[in-house]
């Protein structure tokens, strides 16, 4: 067993879980916007005008309503109940807001339903001009949108957590001194210079001695 290496295989590997689970908890897709306007030119007096508001049903969304009026106006959000033919939906229940003013506003967090209806009533004896705009922004889960920005962390951690496993593979089974240095061979040199000295060697032996017989 190799201790640097399984000590380093598992740091890695760590790091590398530790990107995903931050990448998969904490990213999120990008943010959404309905818009839905609501315009009436010229709302006849002692009469009633009720647009359906449109939205997604998101319980993380955000619900944000501004209005105003050329005159003070009787304007009421109501939830959308069964009509009584019960083939549709209908204005209903207790209102989640009223107004009896020119203009109002109103923000939600996203608990209520759609549809909404948008009721608005002219008391006055004369028309009234009425605007205003319902608008939700929501984010959806960014394993539900993915897009670049968290496959290249995925892949990253991935990656990460294979080297880190490799490591830890290694360390584990990768027996000591598998890579240690073995003596280098000799040199050519080296191997002449011995062969000189054995060849010189066997000639002193070889020839007889020099003097007189």
């Amino acid at each position: 067993m190799r201790t640097g290496l399984l000590v380093a295989g598992a740091a890695v590997a760590v790091i590398g879980a530790g990107v995903l689970v931050a990448t998969l908890t904490f990213s999120t897709g990008p943010i959404h916007m309905v818009f839905d306007p609501v315009s009436v030119s010229s709302l006849p007096g002692h009469s009633h005008y009720t647009p359906e508001l449109e939205g997604s049903n998101i319980s993380s969304a955000s619900i944000h309503l501004t209005w105003a009026s050329s005159a003070s106006l009787l304007v009421a959000i109501y939830p959308a109940v069964p009509c009584p033919d019960a083939t549709s939906e209908c204005a209903g229940g207790v209102a989640v807001a009223s107004w009896w003013a020119n203009s109002g506003s109103w923000s939600a967090g996203g608990t209520l339903s759609f549809p909404l209806f948008l009721n608005i009533t002219n008391p006055n004896a004369t028309s009234v001009s009425f605007s205003g705009s319902l608008v939700e922004t929501y984010t959806t889960s960014a394993l539900s949108d993915p897009t670049w920005g968290l496959f290249v962390p995925l892949v990253g951690a991935v990656v990460l957590i294979a080297i880190g496993g490799v490591g830890i593979f290694l360390g584990l089974f990768l027996p000591e001194g598998t890579y240690a240095t073995t003596r280098a061979p000799p040199r050519y040199d080296d191997l002449e210079d011995d062969d000189e000295d054995e060849f010189e060697a066997d000639r002193d032996v070889d020839e007889p001695p020099s003097g007189p017989t």
